[in-house]
């Protein structure tokens, strides 16, 4: 049985054909097609979700019969102000991560009885790269589930590379689980999704994360412990109160260094740390010798780097299960 219905009515059917075969590999859904008003107008049928072409948008309120849950536009230009306006001519990934119902779908839930896998992300030489190595770590382990990724640094490029920001982020999730508003927190209006990964918006100063206090940090661990993902990546900036205990709710950290004595000695400080405090948690060693180098190019240029040489260092990092040591690739 499929979880969703969903309208899909374009007039361009070569389009739509191609939009329907994409959604129809990635969600669990019925996809319906429509390629004129008319039939449209005539469908009695209900849909969770309808992604339109503007043409029909003033139709669908006038359909006799059969009701749309959720309605999305496709517009022809691209800063399009109004809401549930999607850029037509953009990747379906991008059009797929716009529909927050899908994520829904996917798992962006809290569930009590589930423990999802934990992996951490800390540079004690505050690498580049660690956004990205993140990132393409997040892809890696979405071949066994979904991801959820949270960014803790107190300034993320994130937002820079992917071109767009959300109304919420994860200072609002924060206020939300120490202040309770809720019985149950809807964990989707914190969620956007990019190149199919599941992320929270980070922080937008570098002063709000030393405003948090160790109490907040505890409960957003157990909040994420128990979300409705595979797994759950989480990068590390700087340490933040009570830092130690929540690297020992890790499954895996990676110390993610880069080559050249002075970064070596560093990393080796921090390694000592780990021993001293006796997390007892499987952490992994990882000096990655690439640059940022041009990155002018904003978000093809961030997607390009994911699936490069980056994706290919972050699946051989995950695929050698079973062998420690210090990693090193280039």
């Amino acid at each position: 049985m499929k979880n969703l219905e969903v309208a899909l009515c374009d007039s361009c059917e070569e389009y739509i054909l191609r939009l329907a075969s994409f959604l129809m590999d990635k969600i669990d859904a019925g996809i319906h097609i429509f390629t004129t008003t008319e039939s449209f107008y005539s469908d009695e049928e209900s849909y969770d979700i309808a992604i339109m072409a503007e043409e029909f948008k003033e139709l669908s309120e006038f359909r006799p019969k059969g009701q749309v849950n959720h309605k999305y536009f496709l517009s022809e230009t691209r800063e399009n102000p109004e809401p549930n306006f999607i850029y037509k001519y953009q990747s379906a990934t991008d059009i797929l991560d716009e529909i927050k119902e899908f994520r829904t779908n996917l798992g962006a839930s809290i569930k009590s009885n589930k423990k999802s896998k934990m992996v951490g992300i800390y540079s004690p030489v505050a690498h580049e790269l660690q956004v990205p190595f993140a990132m393409a770590l997040s892809q890696v382990y979405k071949t066994n589930g979904s991801v959820l990724f949270i960014d803790l640094e107190e300034i993320s490029i994130l937002p820079k590379f992917i071109g767009k920001s959300c109304e919420r982020n994860i200072l609002d999730l924060l206020f939300e689980i120490d202040t309770n508003l809720k019985e149950k927190l809807d964990l989707n209006q914190y969620i956007k999704s990019f190149m199919g990964i599941d992320y929270v918006e980070p922080f937008q100063n570098p002063n709000e994360i030393a405003e948090i206090q160790e109490e907040t940090w505890i409960k957003l661990f157990k909040m994420l412990s128990n979300v409705d993902y595979s797994t759950v990546v989480i990068l590390f900036g700087r340490t933040i109160n009570g830092f130690n205990k929540y690297l020992e709710k890790l499954d895996k950290l990676y110390v993610l260094g880069k080559p050249g004595d002075y970064f070596k000695k560093g990393q080796e400080i921090f390694l000592d740390y780990l021993e001293r405090v006796g997390t007892g948690i499987e952490s992994e060693n990882v000096i990655l010798p690439m640059s940022a180098g041009n990155l002018s190019g904003g978000k093809y240029q961030f997607e390009e780097l994911l699936q490069g040489n980056l994706g290919t260092f972050a699946r051989k990092l995950v695929s050698e299960k079973g062998q420690v040591a210090q990693r090193i690739y280039g």
